[in-house]
């Protein structure tokens, strides 16, 4: 049997193969050494840069468990860097459970299905005592998830120590972030910061005492060079908080906005007949008719009576 021709054309497949591979995209990501060369990676791609445009939409997904229930909600973050920034949550088949807004006066919560509505001039700290898993702000996440982190990270580490796998952890004594680690290409791969004293775990809520660290830790992931993607910034986030509480949350889409949003877009008005608790015991925003939900190009109305007012 003549074997020239097969032998022939296993040659030329093999052949093709290797200039298919030589043609495919490559990822040359360059690893850093040094804890300098890591925190100045880390620096130019992540701190240094203003970020792009005015603002931002994000829908993303959003897993809260605790150790005896999960919920999983659709949630979209839209707004200005400078703020004001709204945050809509929804449940799976699209029920709306809450419309936030944080700006210059603090964090208004509304929710649609008991008609409540709660503020507090601190965001981090109205979030906590609403129960929500938020270490930050909304301003601080909006930042995070474009990519910046100059809000949180302070400049200055107070000690670094290399990691096992590559990269560097720097720790810090003050600030909202006590630790970072760094991957050996200088992307954030963890950080840590301390909860407020107003956090309180769900065994907590469940009426049950608790002690020990107050710690919140948030693990980033999918980059989207791993895919072979352009550079941007993580993907997936997950949240670790005490006693067995976890949050993990996946970006779907994010576009950055080059031109301001519209006032009436971001507004968070009460509609007529919402009951107002506020955590500080100031008075109610102006009521208003008009609850205007949702960013991007995807805006929903819910309709009544009147006229929607930004909210001051």
């Amino acid at each position: 049997m003549n074997r020239t021709p097969f032998l022939l054309r296993r040659g030329l497949a093999l052949a093709a193969l290797m200039v298919l591979a030589a043609c495919a995209p490559r990822l040359d990501i360059p690893s850093y050494d040094l804890p300098r060369e890591d925190m100045e990676a880390f620096r130019a791609r992540f701190v240094t840069p203003e970020p792009e445009g005015h603002g931002l939409a994000v829908r993303a997904s959003l897993l809260y468990s605790t150790p005896t229930r999960s919920n999983r909600t659709d949630v979209q973050l839209f707004g200005e860097y400078a703020r004001p920034l709204r945050l809509d949550v929804r449940a799976g088949l699209g029920t709306m459970l809450a419309l936030m807004r944080e700006d210059g006066a603090g964090l208004l919560a509304y929710y649609p299905d008991k008609s409540k509505a709660y503020a507090h001039s601190d965001p981090v700290i109205g979030a906590q005592l609403l129960g929500l898993p938020f270490p930050f702000a909304l301003r601080d996440l909006a930042f995070v998830l474009s990519g910046h982190f100059g809000t949180l990270v302070p400049e200055t580490p107070d000690s670094i120590r290399a990691n096992p796998g590559g990269g560097f952890a720097f720790s810090y004594k003050e600030g909202p972030v006590r630790l970072l680690v760094l991957d050996q290409y200088g992307r954030p791969e963890r950080m840590e910061g301390l909860l407020s004293k107003y956090f309180r775990a769900q065994v907590e809520r469940d009426g049950q005492p608790v002690s020990g660290p107050r710690e919140w830790s948030i693990k980033f992931s999918g980059y989207p060079e791993e895919d072979g993607d352009p550079i941007g910034p993580a993907k997936t986030l997950t949240l670790t908080l005490p006693k067995g509480d976890s949050a993990v949350f996946r970006v779907r889409s994010l576009q950055l906005r080059q031109e301001p949003w519209q006032a009436k877009s971001l507004a968070l008005a009460l509609p007529a007949g919402a009951s107002f608790m506020s955590l500080e015991q100031k008075a109610a925003p102006a009521a208003a008719g008009d609850v205007i939900t949702g960013g991007g190009n995807n805006e929903q109305r819910e309709h009544d009576d009147g006229k929607t007012e930004p909210r001051s």
